[in-house]
């Protein structure tokens, strides 16, 4: 739903711009399933099974910006190997090769087909991702075999990860030269407050917001560093609030 009296109307937008892991594909549950051998090892804590995902997106984070030359499988082999050897593990190679590989077969939220399919005849469909072309490549052949993207914008190709704005740079400049579309009429539609949504506003892009699973507070801890001017608590409820339109 439109959060600000001026946001234009969702019609206003010829290309939707997606953050993948995290807005389209359950991260957390793909991140927990490709964790488990590690997890196998404390079955009685639930709570090694919170702090690893929190250690994860730490990592991740710490990486992305120290080390943006690394590919994604590379960064994922680091975050496991880290993770593991806090908690006094020293996980064996195919195991760590196991976690690394494990991108692609993340699965979607349940709404997300066909949201996406509903939004595909409407808007142009782009993927912005911290992604490596053969993890993203996996996922468009398996859990994301029924969604049709009109282009694909990686990490690995762009040379950096979000939030840099070199990655949302890369997206204005190509799709206004692959289609035709201008800055205002391009909506970043994510999931990733720091990730994606503070740059978009530095950046003056028009963003919607996919809450999932983000709680209130954490929302609220990005109060006047992010300006989405829509929210929805997933890409279902968007998809049908544009069908309304």
């Amino acid at each position: 739903m439109a959060l600000t009296p001026d946001a234009p109307p969702l019609t206003n937008f010829k290309l939707l711009a997606f953050d993948i892991f995290g807005t389209v594909i359950d991260e957390e549950v793909g991140i927990y399933k490709a964790m488990e051998p590690l997890l196998a090892r404390f079955p009685r804590s639930e709570r090694a099974k919170t702090s690893a995902f929190e250690a994860f997106l730490k990592l991740e984070a710490s990486i992305h910006e120290g080390q943006p030359s690394l590919r994604q499988r590379e960064v994922l082999s680091h975050i496991y190997t880290k993770i593991a050897n806090s908690w006094g593990v020293e996980p064996p190679k195919d195991e760590v090769e196991g976690f690394a590989e494990s991108m692609g077969e993340w699965p979607p939220y349940p709404d997300t087909v066909a949201a996406m399919q509903k939004l595909a005849e409407h808007y142009k469909l782009v993927a912005l991702s911290n992604c490596d072309r053969a993890a993203f490549s996996r996922t468009l052949a398996g859990p994301l075999k029924d969604v049709k993207f009109d282009a694909v914008y990686l990490a690995e190709d762009i040379g950096s990860y979000k939030p840099d704005p070199k990655n949302f740079e890369y997206l204005l400049a190509h799709v206004e030269k692959e289609f035709g579309v201008k800055k205002e009429e391009v909506l970043m539609v994510a999931h990733g407050l720091g990730v994606d949504h503070v740059t978009t506003k530095g950046m003056g892009i028009h963003s919607a917001f996919i809450k999932r699973r983000t709680s209130d507070e954490e929302e609220k801890t990005f109060d006047g560093r992010v300006a989405y001017q829509w929210r929805w608590e997933t890409l279902g409820g968007f998809a049908a609030d544009v069908e309304k339109e």
